[in-house]
């Protein structure tokens, strides 16, 4: 097994390879004691979406979809209702959901994971370009923000289009680290913060991946800010 970013892959022919990528949410719900009060929905949507762009970055087909859900049977449908939100956005519909829930002991909070898998081939085509430039498309939000500026999130459609575009070079959702903290990773070298200039807050938590960085052939840029229409925010990068 080879651990790479926030997936998984696990080799199961010469051909393929599979890919596991997971996220959490806790607290967040209808829960007298959850922390952000939010539809059981609205909950799965989020969090099938962070699962499922972090399985998408790494070149994955999505293939199936387990559900851990720690806070009850009552909320199973909801839960579901809301990766299958995702999943139409995807056009991914009848991608299968399975999964579990935690009945014997009833918790004060909400919890629920999700973990998307897929299958990638091992031998990818990797376009070289020798003039990339970054963006971040969508606005990192966290907690309560991503309910009232839902406006801001770059969609789920958008992410699968700039997957799809061949005129991007990489794609990474960005999570609670932070813009700084992902763009190093997809560098592969530690950056101060004096190396990035953007409109946007480098150190702020993405939540539930509402914002995601690309690289890009810069020639190409023009028709790469149409295709993210208005949420196309410049990552200008020192030297």
């Amino acid at each position: 097994m080879i651990k790479f970013r926030d997936i998984i892959s696990i080799s199961i022919s010469e051909e393929e390879e599979l890919i596991l990528a997971s996220d959490c949410s806790g607290g967040i719900g209808n829960k007298e004691g959850d922390v952000v009060l939010a539809d059981p929905e609205t909950v799965g949507y989020y969090c099938f979406r962070v699962a499922a762009m972090e399985c998408l970055a790494a070149g994955a087909r999505l293939k199936a979809i387990q559900l851990l859900n720690f806070t009850s049977d009552a909320v199973w449908d909801q839960y579901c209702n809301g990766v299958k939100k995702g999943l139409s956005e995807m056009k991914q519909e009848g991608t299968p959901i399975t999964g579990s829930t935690e009945s014997n002991i009833g918790l004060n909070q909400s919890a629920l994971g999700v973990t998307c898998i897929g299958i990638r081939n091992k031998k990818r085509p990797y376009p070289s370009c020798t003039n990339l430039a970054y963006a971040l498309i969508g606005t990192p939000l966290v907690g309560i923000e991503v309910m009232k500026q839902h406006a801001s999130i770059a969609p789920l459609a958008l992410f699968m289009n700039c997957v799809q575009h061949p005129a991007i070079i990489d794609i990474m959702p960005v999570g609670s680290k932070g813009v700084f903290h992902e763009l190093s990773l997809l560098l592969g070298k530690p950056l101060r913060k004096e190396d990035v200039t953007t409109s946007q807050d480098l150190d702020k938590s993405s939540g539930p991946s509402t914002s995601f960085i690309i690289s890009y052939n810069k020639v190409e840029e023009p028709e790469v800010i149409e295709l993210t229409n208005g949420y196309f925010h410049s990552l200008h990068l020192q030297g």
